[in-house]
């Protein structure tokens, strides 16, 4: 009877967690851009609709790339939506921050820098505001103009998630 409730309370738990960012405001999160910026989220994004791919490890970037390369033709860089790519890296990296974001320079469009905002700190808090089940996983967190999270779509981009994902930001921005 105990490890029925247990599995019960745990299930509750996760299905919570999944969903309990949505129609909230974007949790705070402070980093420095590729271009040495200070940015602190959700303020930055406060007057327009906003893209947010949140990713917690390297290979995740082929999948935003899956979203971003079908968001930057249509809505351009930062014109009518804000967009910006928030790698989250453990404190354990805090230490190599400048070779790590050295090598995103390398890697990353000069035209991304001032939109590409490294974190380095705890992530544990992050995990649970933000509903992250795959760390693997890339995260596309779509605002509305006043910093709170209308949908998440994850993993990489299909033809109804982007379809959906335009049909929110284009709703947000009427």
């Amino acid at each position: 009877m105990v490890k029925v409730i247990l599995v019960c309370l745990i299930f509750f738990n996760v299905l919570n967690a999944n969903g309990n960012f949505l129609n909230k405001k974007f949790p705070s999160i402070e980093g420095i851009s590729l271009s040495g910026n200070d940015v602190k989220f959700p303020e930055v994004l406060i007057g327009k609709p906003s893209v947010l791919a949140v990713a917690f490890k390297q290979k995740a970037q082929l999948c935003i790339n899956s979203w971003a390369d079908e968001f930057f033709p249509r809505y351009g860089i930062n014109k009518d939506v804000h967009y910006y790519e928030i790698p989250m890296l453990g404190v354990q990296w805090t230490m190599a921050r400048n070779w790590i974001d050295g090598g995103m320079r390398g890697g990353v469009p000069k035209p991304l820098h001032d939109y590409t905002v490294t974190y380095y700190g705890p992530l544990r808090l992050y995990y649970k505001s933000l509903g992250v089940s795959s760390k693997g996983d890339c995260y596309m967190y779509v605002l509305d103009k006043d910093g709170i999270v209308k949908n998440r779509f994850n993993g990489y981009a299909t033809k109804d998630g982007l379809e959906e994902m335009f049909k929110l930001i284009d709703s947000l921005n009427e």
